[in-house]
This record gives structure tokens, C-alpha cells and sequence, in this order.
């Protein structure tokens, strides 16, 4: 190979060198050819509680598990006082009862009102003024809130009242299922 073709192959491995630096320099932010000036943006931080699952590992709460009634020779039951009988958060945020339903055992029949009804072993009951039920909206019920773990307001008392039974036709000398409460939970409070 002769001198001028060394010479042509050397430009032009120059000229392919430098072109690939001004092109890797054009496509580079504006860092390649900072003149002192600065620009920022932003990125938004977000934080939620995971939804729910049903084996129950994303909201943590604990209930009663159990609410014993004691029926009186009149059909007034008893049950334990509300300091007893507590909801309680256990979850680093807020969370709200957003229903509570209730599923009579038979042979026991829930009923809004043992009077007006011809149902034998009829019962009924209210949990914070709330007449027990099927089911039980309390989304919208602010009452039903609370707040974090460990916080001053993460439990709810369970005041029952108005418990009554009638026309008793099966053996309650010993504890006998009547119903069971399922109460349904979501993170953030009732407004």
C-alpha cells in the first residue's frame, strides 16, 4: 500500500471516529454540553394499603371470639359489658368496619323483633345501636372507624343491647351456637 492510500485510510478512520463522537454526543442529555445551567423534575411518591386478600395478611384486626348470652326466665339475654368486648386495629393504618353480618345457626332464627314474630327460639339483638342483621352497612358510619395500632383510638366497644329471646324450643341449658358475626374491614376511615 502506497503513502497516499495510508494517508486516505487514515482520514478517513479520522472522519468515522470523530463523526461517532459528535453523533454519541448529540444523543447524550444535555450533560454532554452543560453551560452551567441546572434543570430538575420531579417524581411522586406514593404509599397504599395493599388490597385485601382472603387469607387476610394485608389488614390486621382482632374481634371477639365470642359473644355469650345469657337468657333470662323473661327473654332478656345478658351479654358481656363493652369493655369486654372490643374490636381492635392492628394495622399501621386506619381502618373502618364497613359491614357486619350475622348468620343465625338453627335451629335459632334472627329476627328484627321477638314480639312481632312467630318464629320458635327467635332472637334478637343490637351491636352499637345497630340492629343485628343479614347485613349490616356500616361504610358510611363514622363510628365505626379506627385509628392506627397502638393509637388512642384503634379499638371499637361492642355494646350490645336489646338482646331477646323467644318461644324457646331447644335446649339451652348448656352454650348452644346461635349465629355468627363476620365482620368486614377496609383500610382508611369513613368519612
Amino acid at each position: 500500500m502506497d503513502t497516499t492510500n495510508n494517508r486516505n485510510f487514515k482520514t478517513r478512520v479520522s472522519a468515522l471516529a470523530l463523526s461517532l463522537v459528535v453523533a454519541a454526543a448529540a444523543a447524550t442529555p444535555a450533560l454532554a454540553f452543560a453551560d452551567g445551567t441546572t434543570a430538575s423534575q420531579s417524581t411522586e411518591v406514593t404509599v397504599q394499603s395493599a388490597t385485601p386478600d382472603p387469607g387476610g395478611d394485608n389488614l390486621s384486626f382482632s374481634v371477639p371470639t365470642q359473644i355469650p348470652f345469657v337468657a333470662k326466665a323473661d327473654g332478656t339475654m345478658l351479654a358481656p359489658s363493652a369493655d369486654t368486648l372490643k374490636i381492635q386495629n392492628r394495622s399501621v393504618f386506619p381502618i373502618h368496619v364497613v359491614n357486619m353480618a350475622v348468620t343465625e345457626q338453627s335451629p335459632f332464627k334472627l329476627v328484627a323483633d321477638v314480639a312481632a314474630s312467630s318464629d320458635a327460639n327467635a332472637f334478637q339483638f343490637m351491636v352499637n345501636g345497630l340492629q343485628a342483621d343479614a347485613s349490616v352497612d356500616t361504610s358510611a358510619n363514622t363510628a365505626w372507624n379506627m385509628g392506627y395500632a397502638d393509637s388512642a383510638n384503634n379499638k371499637i366497644s361492642l355494646d350490645i343491647t336489646d338482646a331477646k329471646i323467644a318461644r324457646v324450643t331447644t335446649d339451652i341449658t348448656t352454650p348452644q351456637k346461635a349465629a355468627t358475626i363476620t365482620w368486614t374491614v377496609a383500610s382508611g376511615a369513613a368519612q
